[in-house]
């Protein structure tokens, strides 16, 4: 898990991981494992949704009961908020996710 979480294959964890910022590499540049066997898929945007989701709808209520400001606000401030979040937060659920699958062998069918 701390191999993929620091961005290194789960195997060996002398190659790389991710090939951008979330994207997986094919298979790892130093002992071959094939990572198109393991498939994060929608799950950790998902995921990442649902949570913050929870947490930032009541601070939303909170800042309007508080200040009541205009709708567009909202929309601005808190779309911003979950955008960031979600994608501050992808590359780390996603190589969790990886290692997971990886350290329990459930390769994608």
């Amino acid at each position: 898990m701390r191999r993929a979480l620091n961005g290194f294959c789960p195997d060996c964890g002398q190659g790389k991981l991710f090939k951008g910022r979330v994207a997986l590499v094919e298979a790892c540049d130093h002992c071959g494992l094939d990572f198109t066997r393991y498939s994060a898929g929608d799950g950790p945007a998902t995921l990442l949704i649902f949570v913050y989701g929870a947490l930032i709808v009541p601070l939303a209520f909170l800042l309007e009961n508080l200040l009541a400001p205009p709708l567009w606000v909202h929309a601005v401030v808190w779309g911003l908020v979950m955008l960031a979040a979600t994608l501050l937060s992808l590359r780390v659920i996603k190589a969790m996710i990886v290692a997971l699958q990886y350290r329990f062998q459930t390769p994608e069918s």
